[in-house]
């Protein structure tokens, strides 16, 4: 086959290729932007989360467009924002005082939905993205349904401890109302022990009217009393009284701060016998009395039977009973007796050939090279 016939082929069959891709990607809507009557619209927001090249503009809930470009906002002396430019259908005209609302869904789908204005015209469009007559309209962003989901959950868990609160209100109330009876009782005994002791006030005040002629000549007889005590009691016993009763504050407070030395010791002695953490000498001293006393009891309750008296069956008691555990036992310590004085005869040997071989190490093997 000649050459140029094949590179004919060839290249019409990439030609034939190219034409197919071509109306497929215009069959299927997928055909880049320079085939597309298209416009541009920049939108200023002051952030835009989830915003991605291909998010989809609405209006009215028909697709218009979708986002180009996102490019930080950096203008001099104004806060940070981000500018996203949307490539916006030719067929589709955007009135003037729209609102281009960022939205986000439960799941995470981002949208820009274009909230119809109400100006008297039409916003014009710039040709290509990058035309300096391109307007720029201010954009807002929608509330986080996720957020606003979380807010709800946490005012939902705060109503429900709010009605926790009323619930337990409730219950005390009605534990107020059950001890209404109680509270009656109360106030009768208070309203009886008030006529009481009212009753015994006017008692009181009787017998005060009855001897008042002999209050008098006591209170005399008791102030006369006095008199004589402090005309009895002359300087130096008073000094010797107040001695006295300094050394008694004296022995008093030595007597609390030894008896207050002495307070961890009793609540010690006092404690369960199963309390394991003692801190004074004489709890742990109790303590191992009572350990000694325990292992004592768990030994000698084998030497009883249950009934007073002592058991026979035992080991114990027939070591001390049997007279053959003593034959066995006896007959045990001479055979380990006569097999100590062996081993000693063996370990005497043993010695006996160290040391000759420590003398004379040449000895060893003397014999085996004479023979």
């Amino acid at each position: 086959m000649n050459e140029r016939v094949m590179q004919f082929r060839i290249g019409m069959f990439v030609i034939v290729a190219g034409l197919v891709l071509t109306m497929m990607i215009v069959w299927f809507g997928e055909s880049p932007s320079l085939l597309r009557a298209q416009v541009y619209l920049k939108v200023r927001y002051t952030e835009a989360p989830g915003v991605l090249e291909g998010v989809p503009v609405r209006k009215s809930g028909i697709r218009i467009g979708e986002v180009m470009a996102i490019a930080f906002d950096q203008r001099e002396n104004q806060p940070d924002g981000v500018l996203v430019t949307l490539a916006l259908e030719r067929q589709f005209k955007v009135r003037q005082g729209s609102i281009p609302r960022l939205t986000r869904s439960l799941i995470g789908d981002v949208a820009i939905d274009m909230q119809p204005g109400t100006g008297p015209g039409y916003i014009e469009p710039g040709r290509t993205p990058s035309d300096p007559m391109t307007p720029i309209i201010e954009g807002e962003v929608a509330p986080d349904p996720s957020k606003a989901l979380a807010a709800a959950t946490k005012a939902f868990e705060r109503a429900g401890d709010t009605l926790d609160s009323i619930k337990q209100a409730g219950d005390g109330l009605a534990r107020v109302t059950k001890s209404a009876d109680n509270l009656d009782r109360l106030l009768t005994i208070w309203h009886t022990t008030g006529q009481n002791v009212t009753g015994a006030a006017q008692a009181i005040k009787r017998f005060i009217e009855t001897n008042e002629g002999d209050f008098h000549p006591a209170l005399v007889n008791l102030r006369q009393v006095a008199q004589k005590l402090d005309e009895t009691l002359d300087p130096k016993t008073r000094e010797a009284l107040q001695a006295g009763l300094a050394k008694f504050s004296s022995a008093a407070g030595r007597l609390d701060a030894a008896v207050a030395e002495l307070e961890p010791a009793l609540k010690e002695l006092g404690a369960p016998s199963t309390r394991t953490s003692l801190t004074t000498d004489i709890g742990q001293t109790i303590r191992r009395l009572n350990l000694i006393a325990s292992d004592l009891l768990l030994l000698t309750s084998k030497l009883r039977n249950g009934e007073g008296g002592l058991n026979t069956e035992g080991s114990l008691q027939k070591l001390i009973v049997q007279s053959d555990l003593h034959d066995n036992l006896n007959r045990m310590a001479l055979s380990a007796n006569q097999a100590l004085l062996q081993l000693k005869t063996v370990l005497a040997a043993l010695r006996t050939f160290a040391e000759r071989v420590s003398s004379d190490p040449a000895s060893m093997t003397r014999g085996a090279f004479q023979r």
